[in-house]
């Protein structure tokens, strides 16, 4: 790919800096008087997910990266992998297990999900924000027991466990959070 100057990338460009894929999240420039300029940069590394902050000048020269997203069906997993398939194409995709990290639990079989790929090699796993599960598994609301928060651990689809407020029951839908595996509403 062509080399450019750190002044030619906008925030969403991809770039290649010390052997890695970046994704850049802010540009902001300073200009200082006789000195030139400064790029001051805050980007995240694509395959570690750690966010770098940077100065740069405007010689600095990166190379650009050829970043696309697409949207796959999840079919099944393993015990290393999960398996996508493009929804067009019906190209197969194998991803560890370890880039989709504490989401394989929330899987679901027949849903579409945003892989990112840096020349066309699966680079990233792009969790949705919040998602919809059946409640299969509820404890039954004990009354007066409020003495900490009013909630309660119950398995949704995929044998995962959520707290969610007493009146939560089996068959509800809910909506999860996924930063933080945390109850939002009914769904």
């Amino acid at each position: 790919m062509a080399k450019i100057s750190i002044a030619g990338f906008q925030v969403g460009n991809g770039l290649r800096y010390q052997g890695d894929p970046y994704i850049l999240m802010k540009v902001r420039s300073k200009h200082l008087g006789r000195g030139g300029a400064i790029y001051r940069v805050k980007m995240r590394n694509l395959k570690t997910g750690t966010i770098l902050q940077k100065a740069f000048r405007p010689t600095d020269k990166f190379e650009t990266i050829n970043l696309t997203s697409k949207t796959m069906i999840f079919s099944y997993a393993d015990k290393d992998s999960a398996y996508f398939l493009h929804h067009r194409t019906y190209e197969q995709l194998d991803l560890d297990l370890e880039k989709i990290g504490n989401f394989n639990k929330y899987l679901k079989e027949g849903e579409k999900y945003h892989i990112s790929f840096v020349d066309d090699e699966p680079i990233a796993f792009n969790p949705p924000q919040k998602i919809t599960r059946l409640v299969i598994k509820a404890p039954e609301a004990v009354a007066g027991n409020t003495v900490n928060s009013a909630g309660k651990f119950v398995t949704v689809e995929g044998n995962a466990k959520v707290e969610t407020p007493l009146f939560i029951k089996k068959g509800d839908k809910i909506i999860i959070r996924i930063e933080d595996d945390s109850y939002v509403s009914k769904g």
